[in-house]
């Protein structure tokens, strides 16, 4: 099986990691009013996707830039497909490519 390659970080500047704390914030909070929907504690979203519950609240907070894979999972623990999890999210960059 292909393994898919490693992940490089690289730095960005500053408008693109303004961006990328928004669309962090915008997800965390879409996650925490999915789960408050559903009546779960943190602490059972946590167990039924296998992850921390620390983990999970620093998702909520928009303190993570969460892989997709823990996507994949909390959206299987909510019962939905990980595209209505991610449907708050902005669906155009906040300012043009190469432009600051």
């Amino acid at each position: 099986m292909n393994r898919p390659a490693e992940d490089k970080q690289q730095a960005l500047d500053e408008p693109t990691a303004e961006e990328r704390d928004r669309v962090q914030v915008v997800f965390g909070e879409a996650l925490r009013k999915l789960r408050k929907s559903q009546d779960l504690t943190l602490e059972k979203l946590a167990e039924r996707a296998e992850l921390h519950t620390n983990y999970v609240g620093s998702v909520e907070r928009g303190e993570r830039n969460i892989s997709l894979f823990n996507i994949w999972r909390l959206a299987l623990a909510l019962n939905l497909s990980p595209a209505e999890l991610m449907q708050e999210l902005p669906t155009h960059r906040l300012r043009e490519p190469g432009r600051s």
